[in-house]
């Protein structure tokens, strides 16, 4: 059994583990990554068959943080960023009593949409205008929106939403824990109309470093999403120690060890002063439990929910619908459905689907259906085949199946979370060197993986005494933008 030391070691080679190792690696950090499979970057994996580009998991996602900002200037030359098409973005559906309708984007739509009774759409503006705040109370975001805007909302609209971002039950989860900066408004003011306006009005002009806006809207990658973690791959190089499964950890002098099994068989052992847990939280409870008992009690409060995602390539010809938009999404009152949602992966990316077919990507499970997972592959075909015939009018048989499962993916803020991840972030401060970070603690999407990554290498870079060399500054006005740009930033299921 070999053995070697580095001053960090990285368990995990998803986005948050690359980045962090990347902005070590600047730093000038000997940093080393281990990850239990071939092939890095988690969840942003692509795959191109036939002509098609298929995402295994997120889909797109919306530059709103100064860290992820940096992270894509760097690898411009590596990394080309396409944006999506803003008209067909904006235009996106929900399933109401069984048949899809365009969410409202202006006044005029809303007036006229079929989602809303007139008495829902007279409730709508009225809390816009004045309703009660939430004061003192870690409300659900199911509970917050029918005090403010009445139920007809929080049963279709955001619970759509909910379903869109985290495949979860707007019931269960927390407003403050999904939406910190919605919250603080929620409990601020009694006008969200009134807030949203102040917001625009000018004002005197401070002396704070702004988030930039290279890209708008929509975006994604030339090569998928997992261009990305492939190009951060290529610049650690041999900093990565991939089929290499981090079995076991425990605490010695001046820091930590790591007991590895590699796919042959062979057993290794490293030794770090800083570890960085970057793994799923079911990983990372496995690996803390006998080191760190309190802070594996304390990750088990944290629920998740499994996620499967269909891509199911068709003849053009076959499908009788325009796709004139994003996708749609199932709320929970739409219970029949056995779908949380389906994106129109070429409508939004020409480039996802060659010029005489059609890239249609499927989402099942979450909370509501979690016997999803242990269908086989033709089952989940068959049932996804059964509402699209009934909603896209599809008629001709997938010329392209692609199943992917990803169990426990994508945790569930429910309510009581700020309060876990604040105890995590205690006893953490018990055990110098060890650091925590993933989608499981502070935010779900890409944007805020990325940041929290690179907040962590800051700080471990100057426990060492190595040189900053994160440019992004998180000042209060960017750290909000982010933090409340979660709602439209990650709407559709997974990503």
């Amino acid at each position: 059994m070999g053995s070697c030391e580095r001053e960090v070691i990285v368990i995990g080679g998803g986005i948050s583990g690359l980045t962090a190792a990347w902005r070590l690696k600047m730093a000038g950090v000997d940093v080393c990554v281990l990850e239990s499979t071939e092939v890095v970057g988690g969840a942003m994996h692509t795959e191109q068959r036939e002509g098609f580009l298929l995402e295994k998991g997120p889909f797109n996602l919306i530059v709103r943080d100064p860290a992820f900002e940096q992270l894509l200037d760097e690898f411009g030359d590596e990394v080309e960023v396409i944006a999506a098409d803003r008209a067909v973005g904006r235009a996106r559906y929900i399933l109401h009593r069984h048949r899809l309708c365009k969410v409202p984007m202006t006044p005029t739509e809303l007036l006229r949409t079929p989602l809303l009774t007139l008495g829902g759409k007279v409730r709508l503006i009225r809390g816009l205008a004045v309703s009660r705040r939430g004061i003192g109370v870690d409300a659900s975001i199911h509970d917050a929106a029918t005090r403010r805007f009445g139920r007809q909302v929080a049963d279709g609209l955001v619970s759509a939403m909910c379903v869109g971002i985290f495949s979860g039950d707007s019931r269960e989860l927390s407003l403050r824990g999904c939406f910190p900066t919605v919250a603080d408004v929620d409990e601020r003011t009694r006008s969200p109309l009134g807030s949203a306006l102040s917001k625009r009005l000018p004002s005197k002009p401070r002396k704070r470093k702004r988030l930039r806006r290279h890209w708008r809207g929509l975006v994604s990658f030339r090569e998928g999403l997992g261009a990305l973690p492939g190009a951060l791959a290529r610049r650690l190089g041999s900093k990565i120690l991939t089929n290499c499964a981090a079995e076991a950890i425990r605490m010695v002098d001046r820091g930590y060890e790591v007991q590895c099994t590699l796919h042959h068989g062979e057993q290794i052992k490293l030794r770090s002063r800083h570890l960085v847990l970057a793994v799923p939280k079911v990983v990372a409870s496995a690996l803390l439990g006998p080191v760190a008992p309190e802070i594996d009690e304390t990750l088990k409060t944290i629920s998740a929910t499994s996620l499967v995602v269909l891509n199911l390539g068709f003849d053009r010809n076959d499908i009788n619908h325009p796709l004139d938009g994003y996708g749609f999404l199932v709320p929970r009152t739409e219970s029949s459905c056995p779908l949380l949602g389906v994106l129109w992966a070429d409508s939004v990316f020409p480039h996802h689907a060659p010029p005489d077919r059609r890239l249609l990507r499927v989402f099942m499970g979450g909370s509501s259906r979690p016997d999803m997972l242990s269908k086989s592959d033709t089952e989940l075909v068959e049932i996804a085949l059964i509402g699209l015939s009934d909603l896209l009018h599809v008629s001709g048989n997938p010329v392209l199946i692609h199943v992917c499962r990803w169990p426990d993916a994508v945790p569930q803020y429910t309510i009581g979370h700020v309060r876990r991840v604040a105890q995590v972030r205690h006893e953490l401060r018990q055990r110098r060197r060890l650091h925590l970070i993933g989608n499981y603690l502070e935010g779900v999407s890409i944007n805020d993986c990325v940041r929290s990554a690179a907040h962590a290498a800051e700080q471990i870079a100057q426990d060492l005494g190595a040189t900053s060399i994160c440019k992004c500054i998180e000042n209060e006005q960017s750290h909000s933008e982010a933090a409340g740009a979660r709602l439209p930033a990650a709407s559709s299921p997974g990503g």
